[in-house]
């Protein structure tokens, strides 16, 4: 392991030992070998002390209490040596030549905050990639927008390379967030230096019971938060986007909300949520629907409760 790698690679970990082995050796097991490894063990309880004791010197382990993905992450960032940082999920596999890849791309953009790529999945889905085959084609050629990152979340970190200097000078990822922290970096990247796609598969992703991205009330409320977050900070990203994309936007994720807590007995937060989807698309006939569908819900309850009473 170099003193001065040309990539850091960050692994941050909770309660993964079952599968962090094989993150590991993928990314052990890399084309390219200018690079140093460091995992931050975010308070895990199983035997992931273990699993990383194992490795010895070839990686440089951390361990702190429990803080969440973020926070474990920024730490990891200010132990790299190197100029470049990639990320890896704990659960995920690195492409044999994820590293070679990114890196040579980097040397003929170098002057980019950020490179990113595709992904693959582990088990099988109806897409064989995260970002559609026609689609990762003009990213690469036509380049990146910021409307392509706000229509949909095709930033993963895993299948990304970040300045150290670009990543520092923005703060680091927001430890308030826990899904949405991908996101969120690559809109305040994007709002300060040029960001480049690469047409190419570098990781593989997992889905498991335990993911967190399963949580649909986190996810929604930081995604409308992520983009409040941007708004509020680069008012220009509202022109930049459209108005209507925005509002189309943030209308459906209320919604997807007020379903979400609707199924879980929440109803207070149910009517707020529907509410805001209303206010920023008052001609929408489904939000409205869905509205008037509650209210009538309501009527009826206090109906039945006046003649039980």
């Amino acid at each position: 392991m170099s003193d001065k790698p040309a990539v850091s690679v960050v692994i941050a970990t909770f309660n993964r030992a079952a599968y962090l082995p094989a993150t590991i050796d993928s990314v052990l097991n890399q084309s390219f070998q200018d690079f140093e490894v460091i995992v931050v063990d975010d308070g895990s309880t199983d035997d992931t002390q273990a699993v990383l004791a194992g490795y010895g010197s070839r990686l440089r382990c951390f361990h702190q209490a429990n803080a969440g993905a973020s926070a474990a992450r920024n730490f990891g960032v200010s132990q790299a040596r190197a100029p470049w940082i990639a990320f890896q999920d704990s659960d995920d596999l690195s492409m044999p030549t994820h590293l070679e890849t990114l890196i040579d791309f980097v040397r003929k953009h170098h002057d980019r905050g950020m490179v990113f790529a595709n992904g693959g999945y582990l088990e099988n889905r109806r897409h064989d990639t995260i970002i559609p085959a026609h689609q990762s084609r003009r990213l690469e050629s036509a380049g990146v927008s910021l409307l392509d990152l706000f229509e949909k979340s095709i930033v993963r970190l895993q299948a990304s390379i970040l300045s150290k200097a670009a990543y520092e000078s923005l703060g680091g990822m927001d430890e308030s967030l826990q899904i949405c922290h991908d996101l969120d970096l690559a809109f305040r990247v994007f709002m300060r230096y040029p960001v480049k796609y690469c047409n190419q598969v570098v990781f593989l992703y997992r889905t498991h019971h335990g993911s967190i991205t399963r949580n649909e009330e986190i996810r929604l409320t930081e995604n409308i938060r992520v983009i409040g977050k941007l708004l509020q900070e680069h008012p220009e990203a509202r022109d930049l986007i459209g108005t209507h994309v925005v509002d189309n936007r943030l209308a459906y994720r209320y919604y997807r909300l007020a379903k979400a807590r609707w199924r879980h007995n929440q109803r207070a937060g149910a009517r707020l949520a529907i509410q805001q989807a209303v206010r920023l698309r008052p001609a929408h006939l489904k939000y409205r629907l869905y509205q008037l569908a509650m209210a009538a819900y309501d009527s009826k309850n206090r109906v039945q409760g006046a003649k039980s009473a």
